[in-house]
């Protein structure tokens, strides 16, 4: 299991893009089982298993811009081979820019092993409400992502009548 914390990666348009699978002669990417947003992790002594609290899947701030609070991104990879360089990227959708990123060697030591990433996250900034997304990549190849939405309290209370 690792650890890595994400870091802000400021203003980048260096976004990434899915590329097409690997040619024939290359080990394929992991497959991406679950990236989930949660408060916190818990991995339980002996067992080894892991518990996520508070899952969740978008933000709500006073104001834009502003930062979350700090949260943990779970990721699950499975069948992989060998040794990969994993990249979790947070893109601004709207703006077209990578706002943080996290990097992590990670090793499958069997084909069929799954490899748990628990990523804390501090304080992200967002510059304004809508849409972003977490994206996975293995030694460059996106596998997969998970987008969030980031919203204003007052557009949630005009959302729902409560003015």
């Amino acid at each position: 299991m690792h650890d890595r914390r994400l870091s802000h990666g400021g203003r980048s348009d260096n976004m990434a893009k899915r590329k097409p699978p690997k040619p024939n002669g290359e080990k394929p990417p992991p497959r991406c089982k679950a990236i989930l947003l949660c408060n916190d992790t818990i991995i339980e002594a002996g067992t080894g298993n892991v518990s996520l609290i508070g899952t969740f899947d978008g933000f709500v701030q006073r104001a834009f811009p502003s930062h979350t609070k700090p949260f943990t991104v779970f990721v699950q990879l499975t069948d992989g081979i060998g040794r990969y360089e994993v990249v979790i990227e947070v893109q601004d959708l709207r703006d077209n820019i990578v706002i943080a990123r996290a990097n992590a060697g990670l090793e499958f030591p069997e084909r069929l092993t799954k490899v748990n990433m628990m990523i804390p996250v501090p304080p992200l900034p967002l510059q304004h409400a809508g849409v972003y997304d977490f994206v996975v990549l293995a030694n460059g190849q996106e596998i997969d992502r998970q987008q969030f939405r980031a919203v204003s309290l007052e557009d949630l209370r005009n959302a729902s009548g409560n003015t």
